[in-house]
């Protein structure tokens, strides 16, 4: 017996406890399994001394596209926070008997293990749950943990340039929902994951095995014709000083260069609320995004109607080169 589900803006977790469902409601009806079995959890934490060596597990952790902050104190409380999702809420676990650090409900259970390569790893072992689908189990390394290094000052001068920055997607196919996303923000110091080489680069040197140590990849910054870009696995993408504003005071064309690059703009305060009426061909998009960088409209799924910019916001034309975009007000 097999069973196969296709969602659309899933993701393979959900996906697998559907088909499990599935399954196991196929199995009960033919009288195979007479019932299921209980959902599990490691139990809450025990009480106990926390051994002060625990405290050297405390510091920065990196794994695909992403950092966390650990931080144990003396009592036995172990906080995770996310550095580029400063405002999801930080996990806290605490110290049981076993020596792991568990969560409040029991579903979660971590420690720490230092491998044979010489790294040290967050082991995350947990039981999820989904309403109605059931539970599935999982057990990996979630993040490995990243030494401090001493940069040269001209290195720390040139990433220190850059923090904050804006940097905006130019080569993703018109129909991409990565234009759903927005810009791309850089963290200042080590970034992400990436351990900083030089003035201009970055490498990820993860060795996650699983989903935290897939896809990585590094960053590399150049110059053109006086433009910084910054180029990352097949992505290129343009600093926010190559972004010009947009000017709906009269009708315009705006048209994709050979490059087949994205054009920003941004939208001035003078532009901001005034509505605009975009005409393209159907082998182009674009997105338009608040100021905060999320996006409120992406002509591949919005309906064809004016669209009214917000102030501060930026808005981003994609599709092959040469296509024109008309805009009138």
């Amino acid at each position: 017996m097999a069973a196969s589900v296709v969602t659309s803006d899933g993701n393979s977790t959900n996906d697998q406890l559907l088909v499990n469902e599935i399954l196991l409601q196929a199995l009960k009806e033919k009288g195979i399994i007479d019932e299921f079995k209980p959902e599990k959890s490691y139990g809450i934490a025990v009480k106990a001394d926390m051994p002060k060596s625990m405290l050297q597990y405390s510091g920065i952790y990196g794994a695909s596209g992403a950092t966390i902050t650990i931080d144990i104190t003396e009592d036995g409380v172990m906080s995770v926070a996310s550095e580029p999702s400063p405002n999801n809420p930080t996990q806290i676990y605490e110290y049981s008997d076993d020596g792991t650090f568990r969560s409040t409900d029991g579903n979660t259970m971590n420690s720490f293990v230092k491998e044979e390569n010489g790294r040290t790893y967050l082991w995350t072992r947990q039981y999820a749950s989904l309403p109605g689908l059931g539970q599935t189990a999982m057990s990996m390394y979630n993040a490995e943990k990243l030494q401090p290094q001493d940069l040269p000052k001209k290195t720390i001068e040139a990433w220190n340039e850059r923090d904050g920055k804006n940097y905006y997607l130019l080569n993703e196919k018109y129909t991409s929902l990565v234009y759903l996303v927005g810009p791309s923000k850089q963290l200042p110091g080590y970034v992400l994951d990436k351990r900083i080489t030089s003035p201009n680069t970055a490498i990820s040197e993860l060795q996650i095995p699983g989903t935290s140590g897939r896809d990585l990849s590094g960053y590399s910054f150049f110059t053109q014709n006086g433009i910084e870009y910054l180029k990352s696995g097949a992505s290129v993408l343009v600093s926010e000083e190559a972004v010009k504003p947009l000017n709906v005071a009269n009708k315009s064309i705006i048209t994709i260069p050979s490059s087949g690059y994205a054009e920003w703009y941004t939208v001035g305060n003078e532009d901001g609320g005034k509505t605009i009426k975009v005409s393209m061909s159907s082998n182009a998009s674009f997105a338009v995004y608040n100021k905060e960088g999320a996006c409120i409209y992406f002509s591949v799924i919005g309906e064809k109607e004016p669209i009214t910019l917000p102030e501060g916001g930026t808005i981003v034309f994609a599709g092959d080169a040469g296509t024109k975009f008309e805009i009138s007000a």
